[in-house]
């Protein structure tokens, strides 16, 4: 499911993907810093150089990544909503200043389907741009994708 509108307050991008996991092996792979390094990345052969996490409401995150062509970015936003296993909302800020996307948000929805797998749609709000859309949208499309194969064992 890949789905772009315009909103109020930016552009809005949704990924949805089935992960063969239940809801609270899928969301602890959202939240423990030990093991995001070992799923996440896979596709884009990206690299985590420091993961920090601090899982609760008013919390802080902050990611910094390497891309396969060299580009370094950071990533660090704040917790809004943390409710395990169903729910997780975020504020998302790049520290590149011309990417634009300052205090944009993250909603992760985590959907019991019953039969040992889950749901994940991943909602961000707030994109400046249709080009940043598109960067973020396969962006977090890949990341659904690690998350799966990880689980799968590829």
């Amino acid at each position: 499911m890949d789905e772009t509108m315009q909103a109020h307050h930016g552009i809005v991008i949704r990924a949805a993907r089935v992960v063969p996991a239940r809801p609270e092996e899928v969301y602890r792979m959202f939240i423990d810093a030990a093991l995001m390094p070992k799923w996440w990345g896979k596709t884009a052969k990206a690299v985590l150089l420091a993961c920090e996490m601090d899982p609760r409401a008013g919390g802080r995150f902050r990611f910094a990544l390497r891309t396969e062509k060299g580009a370094e970015d950071v990533v660090s936003g704040h917790y809004i909503e943390v409710s395990p296993p169903h729910k997780l909302a975020f504020s998302w800020s790049s520290e590149k200043p011309q990417d634009a996307i300052v205090d944009t948000h993250v909603t992760v929805d985590f959907l019991d389907l019953k039969d040992g797998t889950t749901r994940v749609v991943v909602t961000h709000e707030g994109l400046p741009s249709p080009a940043a859309s598109s960067i973020y949208s396969a962006g977090w499309h890949d990341m659904l994708q690690d998350m799966s194969l990880h689980f799968v064992g590829a």
